[in-house]
């Protein structure tokens, strides 16, 4: 045989040939494979749920643009440009306009859910608003001042906010001059997909978008652990190559002394590693699809809700098949670079001594300690390649550890859920929001909610839709800038998420619809911090939301903050706190109160357990309180009345249990001017100003002065007071002698009409479902002047209209029952308002309670469903499984695929150190004592190790956070890394290195000393005869 086909028969074994240690080779990029493989079926079927979920939608978004002016000259041909104003109303209140384009069809948009059809507004010239009947408005605006005629809106399902007033584009431009901004509709008729999902505006139909581009952050985190999986590839590949280098030294002399060059050993060996990665590869594969969905399957057989299945489907394909490319060139690289050093060496100097004498031991202390401290058998050297697959784990375990912080929240069981008991998921769910105010009446926090997918120039975030007093309830969620909502153009933001978007308080938001297309428009008034995914949320009023989401009336689940419902037969377990078991549900008592005078409180009181009980009630107002002890029967229900004075005048607190009021408490002597007095009359206009003690009695011989003009209080209380002749805004004050004065502001201007004056009082003011609460709505004129005027009285059932004509300073009273005439009508329990209307403008305005009985939570019973968690959190879970199921199975493919390259890492040192143990067997050692000996080299090459590996981990995190990595849908990951779970990856790490030393050392001492001498167990048939000789 010459020495061409000498070195074609070395060159073919060197590809075909695969010792023990290539074939574990195999196996640990199969493992790494399989982690890779896994997750990215995990991500691909989220991806395929969503399609599910979503339906066909195309994306439609909507922008917002501070000059109409400019929209339009930037605007495309299809483009709809709706320019938009704030207003000021009659009673000084600030409305916003929106201009209907001519061009804009009144079927434009038609929604993807079933439930819900979208249309554009169609003004057809006339104004239309928020108003219950028609009536006439005066509205001023930067480009001057209009009278319209408003009407209704004509449906309900309006792209655009209800509390909108909508009106030709022309009459919008005109009175918004230069301060009108314009909202930009620009409609898209292509499929929503990875590839094209809009990098500005936010989509009319947000949910599809929200859950693509969580998808498209989720495959950016997928690619960070692609990096890790390669580097883990790198460093075992190397390690096993080198072993193979070293055995196989006399092949590769013979190739080159034949004539082959450096470039083609380096092929070589890059060949081979390509084929061992690539059967790793495939194997991996296998076990990834195998394992994922055993790992499913076992979770729905245990009756976890994982509404996934893993598949192959286009989407897991463009994400597996780069993975695999890069594996395999990594691969490559690692073969070449562990045959480097031997290719590259003449063949004379292919020498196969692997140890390395080490020098003689130091004398004296510092030599015994520095002894002590070097390793016996293995090589320092050892710590780069350990450090490196460490410190993969190690950010695996802090990553994991730092999601599962982030969403910790979802299933704390220390707050439930209800929700519609049927419902496929919580998305689905609608459930009435009466039934929040039936648990807060047995003393529950409760929360009524709704989920809002979101997304803004393709940040994903979650908005929430809640009352934020209910939500902080139930969250432990503080302000800490701003305030909170007033109104369904208001919002607050969570800390996180206002890092996340870039905003603050006082920036402005264009909001979509859900499944559905709808547009709002919010303002950020506050910032809020909460624990876990709480803080990475928008909060807007459920008006807003009923309008993005769901009709009004239904959220799609209530939270609560205890762990169980009342525990009786009626209804699902208790959610309220069990420490009491005499529950509050109600306080009532007057709003205002004279100083040192008795103020009566009404207490409502309900005993939810199965025995008598006995609590003892403190009511605290200020510095005054009053206790008294209460007994109650098994679930009896009972009204308390108690009496205390205050001795100081102020605003004041009143709190009895978690209930509390606010009481404005005046002093005995007080003035007071009636809240109903008009903010607005015409110059020169006489206006009747009465003046009452706190507890409403006339008050004679007041002076009362408005500007220069001043007037006595008759024997009625009564002043006659003409109003100044230039327009200004200027006080009414009344005073008597050393009595604490009052003062009103009153707006005098030309363009101001008279206004009747409004009270209306409710009996009661909350009441049960069998109750009916009646309305007593008394209107009085206070000028004088003969007024005629068109009243709206709108109830909970009804809106009634009638015209009145006042004579100065008549009055006229009307009683309403407020929850329907019939015998066998029944209000829904919640809070209610009750206004009084002139031409649109609110004269008055009251609430009231209705609270639920034992029935309301019967039916409650039979349409709800309750469970622990959050409502977020069972949305999660809903589309992407049990979140813990798959943080616990990354942590542990992790920790396999590390403990596989770390016995990599220690098979080659050992397998370069194989001639010192066999000459420890020789001596005496026992494999025991030679695994001993391997374990403490082990632990003192792996504490510096793991100390560099979880520096690298920490650094990385912080490197991944800063690239803004660590965001996925909306939720920012935390990059500051407790010390606790600094300690927990440490000990892992520590453990899982122990492991693989142990793994990777008994093979060693199951063969002989004498092969181990002589360097036996190589595939290397020349080499093994030469140490024989």
């Amino acid at each position: 045989m010459g020495d061409a086909d000498r070195s074609v028969g070395y060159a073919r074994a060197l590809l075909t040939r695969w010792s023990r240690r290539d074939r574990l080779t195999v196996l640990v990029v199969a493992v790494t494979t399989a982690f890779l493989i896994g997750t990215a079926l995990l991500v691909a079927a989220a991806g395929a749920q969503t399609t599910t979920l979503a339906g066909e939608y195309d994306i439609t978004t909507a922008d917002y643009h501070d000059s109409s002016a400019a929209a339009r000259a930037a605007a495309d041909r299809d483009d709809l440009v709706f320019p938009t104003a704030v207003l000021r109303g009659p009673d000084g209140t600030e409305h916003r306009f929106l201009g209907v384009p001519p061009e804009a069809s009144a079927n434009g948009l038609q929604g993807g859910a079933d439930w819900q059809r979208t249309t554009l507004p169609t003004p057809n010239g006339s104004v239309r608003g928020p108003v219950a009947v028609r009536t006439q408005q005066r509205f001023d605006g930067p480009g001057g001042t209009a009278v319209y005629n408003v009407r209704p809106h004509e449906t309900g399902d309006s792209l655009f906010p209800p509390e909108w007033y909508v009106a030709n584009a022309s009459t919008v431009t005109a009175l918004g001059g230069e301060d009108a901004g314009a909202v930009v509709i620009e409609p898209d008729r292509t499929n929503a997909s990875l590839a094209s999902l809009p990098a500005s505006g936010t989509p009319v139909q947000a949910a599809l978008v929200f859950l693509l581009t969580g998808m498209r952050e989720m495959l950016t985190v997928l690619l960070a652990a692609t990096l890790g999986g390669a580097v883990l590839v790198l460093v075992v590949v190397y390690n096993v190559l080198r072993m193979t280098v070293r055995d196989r030294l006399r092949t590769i002399a013979v190739i080159r002394a034949t004539g082959g060059s450096p470039w083609r050993v380096l092929s070589l060996f890059g060949l081979r590693a390509g084929l061992i990665v690539a059967v790793g590869v495939a194997l991996g594969y296998a076990l990834g699809v195998i394992l994922t969905n055993a790992i499913v399957n076992a979770a729905i057989y245990g009756g976890l809700p994982i509404a996934l299945t893993p598949s192959l489907t286009p989407l897991a394909l463009t994400v597996i098949a780069p993975m695999t490319v890069v594996l395999l060139l990594v691969g490559v690289v690692a073969g070449v670079l562990a045959a480097q050093s031997a290719a590259t060496r003449p063949p004379a100097r292919l020498d196969g001594s692997a140890d390395t004498p080490k020098p003689a031991p130091e004398s004296g202390p510092l030599g015994r300690l520095r002894a002590a401290l070097t390793p016996t058998l293995l090589a320092w050297r050892t710590i780069v390649p350990t450090a490196t697959t460490l410190a993969v784990f190690a950010v695996v375990v802090v990553l994991v550890t730092s999601l599962a912080g982030a969403v910790a929240p979802l299933a704390s069981q220390d707050g439930g859920t209800i929700a519609e008991g049927d419902a496929t998921h919580v998305i689905n769910s609608r459930i009435d929001t009466s039934y929040a105010s039936a648990l807060r009446s047995e003393g529950i926090a409760a929360s009524p909610e709704i989920v809002l997918p979101e997304a803004i120039d393709g940040e994903p975030f979650l908005g929430l839709g809640a009352n934020y007093t209910a939500f902080a309830s139930v969250t432990n969620a503080t302000l800490t800038r701003g305030r909170a909502p007033n109104g369904s153009g208001e919002a607050v933001v969570g800390a996180d998420l206002a890092d996340t978007l870039g905003v603050g308080v006082g920036d402005a938001l264009v909001l979509g619809g859900s499944f559905s297309p709808a547009v709002t428009r919010v303002t950020v008034v506050g910032e809020f911090a909460a624990p876990g995914i709480d803080d990475d949320q928008l909060v807007v009023p459920l008006a807003t939301a009923h309008h993005l989401s769901i009709r009004s009336g239904q959220v799609q689940y209530i939270r609560t903050a205890g762990s169980d419902l009342p525990d009786t037969d009626r209804s699902l377990p208790d959610v309220g706190p069990s420490n009491e078991s005499i529950n509050v549900t109600g306080v009532s008592a007057p709003t205002t109160a004279v100083a040192d005078e008795p103020l009566p409180v009404e207490i409502r009181l309900h005993n939810r357990q199965q025995t008598s009980a006995t609590r003892r009630l403190t009511v605290r107002i200020g510095n005054a309180t009053r206790t008294r002890s209460v007994t109650l029967e098994p679930d009896e229900r009972a009204r308390i009345e108690m009496n205390l004075s205050v001795p100081r005048a102020g605003n004041r607190t009143l709190r009895v249990g978690s209930v509390s009021q606010s009481v404005r408490v005046f002093a005995p002597n007080a003035l007071r001017l009636p809240p109903e007095l008009p903010p607005r009359g015409p110059p020169n206009a006489t206006l009747f100003v009465p003046v009452v003690t706190p507890t409403q009695m006339p008050v004679e011989n007041v002076t009362v002065r408005i500007g220069t003009a001043t007037a006595s209080t008759d024997g009625l209380g009564v002043a006659e007071v003409r109003l100044p002749a230039e327009p200004g805004t200027y006080t009414i004050a009344a005073s008597k002698g050393d009595r604490s004065a009052a003062t009103r502001r009153i707006e005098v201007s030309p363009t101001a009409r008279r206004r009747l004056g409004a009270r209306i009082t409710v009996t009661p003011k909350t009441a049960t479902v069998l109750e009916r609460p009646r309305a007593n709505v008394t209107v009085a004129n206070p000028w004088n002047a003969t007024l005629t005027r068109e009243l709206a009285l709108v109830s909970p059932v009804s809106t009634r209209t009638r015209n009145v004509t006042l004579a100065p300073g008549g009055t006229a009273a009307v009683e309403v029952d407020l929850t329907g005439g019939g015998s066998d009508e029944r209000a829904s329990p919640g809070t209610y308002t009750v206004e009084a209307l002139s031409k649109g403008t609110a004269l008055a305005r009251t609430e009231f309670t209705i609270i639920g009985d034992d029935r309301l939570f019967s039916a409650l019973a039979s349409t709800g469903e309750y469970s622990t968690g959050t409502g977020v959190g069972h949305a999660v879970r809903s589309i992407f499984g049990n979140i813990q199921l798959v943080l616990g199975a990354m942590v542990a493919l992790a920790g396999l695929t590390t403990v596989g390259t770390t016995t990599a890492t220690f098979a080659q040192v050992i397998h370069a150190r194989r001639r010192a143990i066999g000459i420890h067997r020789a001596t005496g050692a026992t494999p025991r004592g030679v695994l001993s000996t391997v374990l403490v080299d082990v632990c003192l090459l792996s504490v510096p190790a793991v100390v560099i590996a979880t520096g690298l981990a920490v650094a990385t995190t912080r490197l991944l956070g800063a690239m803004d990595t660590l965001t996925v849908f909306g939720i920012r990951l935390s990059t500051q890394v407790p010390a606790t779970v600094l300690l927990g990856a440490a000990a892992g790490s520590f453990l899982v290195a122990l492991f693989g030393a142990v793994l990777a050392t008994v093979p060693f001492l199951r063969s002989s000393p004498t092969a181990l001498v002589a360097h036996t167990g190589s595939n290397d048939g020349s080499r093994a005869r030469r140490g024989r000789s």
